[in-house]
């Protein structure tokens, strides 16, 4: 009787365990954060849900960014989507749009002590739609020039460029050694930060109308293909660059301020990172994703997202992202912080880079944009290595949007 006894006692424990688990409120978090990122990212999940014991965010690793948002739509469609996402401006427009987020201005009117105005004015102006705070910045980057210090100095180039007038300049002088100057990839975010630097736009978003195709942007393109047709650059998909780069058959190439956490140490020679050259204006365009909440939640999973996003952005936590991962600090505290002068010390010129983000700008964040990028990019494809004038390409990507508008 007593070993029956015990037994029932047994089975009673266990089945209020389960219980209690199943009781734990579980936010999903989907994202593409793989490799050192994507470790980062888990451990600090970790963390956070140690400090929750009420439930968990679980992590829900989705490759890449195509096949998130291809599960995003499907889920969207199918009344099962996340708690949390990560999201380009482009859909977050197109969610918002449809009803389908909660924006995070609702929680942030009753925190006390999350300070708005500790954000870099970007990151507010790239999560805001329709004059509401909907999203929060989660991983944003700016574009940078890696560059072969030893053999820029072989040339007589004690310091990177300032601007594009001397960045061609240097691409002469090294060309003459019989290394490729520069590489780059095809890529409206280059692209799009040279533009704003003439004082051009993307994209009219008051009157839905692109103009790329305007005088700066043609002149933009034009100065690519000059470079192209003087042999100082050559085209290379993908990261192939990067790769050429670190062999030490090309002197500088641009790439995400992330690469400096693929690229540190690799090379057979000592490497420089600066900010990008600039034009008559002060400009670099941010690129990354940001983080929304979906209305398709209970109470209890709202509170503990939002928890979790508070947590993510806290200064501290930031440059615990920043240091895994070389994303910028979203919050201008973050840089205060001993961690974050530690880092600078370790990584000469990050703070330079950082510092660019009070006149940094975004790219359009309208849906429409989605397939405006993609003509644009076809545009310096033609222009750039089917021989197309700039004006025509651009003239006939601009048509082409123009007529999927309307």
């Amino acid at each position: 009787m007593y070993k029956i006894h015990l037994v029932f006692v047994l089975l009673l424990f266990l089945l209020i365990t389960d219980c209690k688990k199943e009781d734990r409120v579980v936010v999903d978090f989907w994202h593409v954060m793989g490799g050192p990122l994507g470790r980062r990212l888990d451990e600090m999940i970790s963390d956070f849900n140690r400090l929750h014991p009420q439930g968990r965010v679980r992590s829900v690793h989705m490759g890449s960014y195509d096949v998130l948002a291809q599960k995003l739509m499907g889920a969207i469609s199918s009344n099962s989507p996340p708690v949390l996402a990560q999201m380009y401006e482009s859909w977050t427009d197109q969610f918002w749009e449809a009803g389908d987020l909660l924006p995070v201005e609702e929680f942030i009117r009753d925190e006390i002590g999350f300070d708005l105005e500790d954000f870099y004015p970007v990151f507010i102006e790239d999560n805001t739609y329709d004059s509401v705070l909907v999203t929060l910045p989660f991983n944003k980057s700016v574009p940078v020039f890696y560059y072969n210090i030893e053999l820029l100095r072989k040339h007589d180039v004690d310091s990177f460029p300032q601007d594009w007038s001397e960045f061609k300049e240097v691409c002469h002088r090294v060309r003459k050694s019989g290394v490729w100057p520069t590489s780059w990839p095809i890529d409206v975010w280059y692209f799009s930060t040279m533009l704003y630097q003439q004082g051009g736009i993307l994209y009219d978003e008051a009157t839905s109308e692109p103009r790329f195709n305007s005088r700066e942007g043609i002149q933009v393109i034009e100065y690519l293909v000059s470079l192209v047709r003087d042999s100082l650059f050559y085209l290379s998909p993908g990261f192939q660059r990067q790769d050429e780069f670190l062999s030490g058959n090309v002197a500088m190439i641009p790439a995400s301020v992330v690469s400096w956490a693929f690229m540190k140490g690799k090379g057979a020679f000592e490497m420089g990172v600066a900010a990008f050259p600039q034009g008559p204006k002060e400009a670099i365009v941010i690129a990354g994703t940001n983080i929304g909440m979906f209305k398709k939640s209970s109470a209890a999973q709202r509170k503990l997202a939002w928890e979790f996003i508070k947590w993510f952005l806290d200064p501290e936590n930031q440059i615990r992202w920043t240091e895994a991962s070389y994303y910028l600090p979203t919050r201008r505290r973050a840089t205060e912080t001993e961690a974050f002068k530690k880092f600078v010390v370790e990584n000469p010129q990050y703070e330079k880079i950082v510092a660019q983000l009070e006149f940094a700008q975004t790219e359009p964040k309208v849906k429409e944009w989605f397939t405006g990028r993609i003509y644009l990019n076809e545009a310096m494809e033609e222009a750039m290595r089917l021989g197309r004038t700039p004006q025509q390409a651009l003239d006939d990507a601009a048509t082409r949007l123009l007529v999927e508008l309307r």
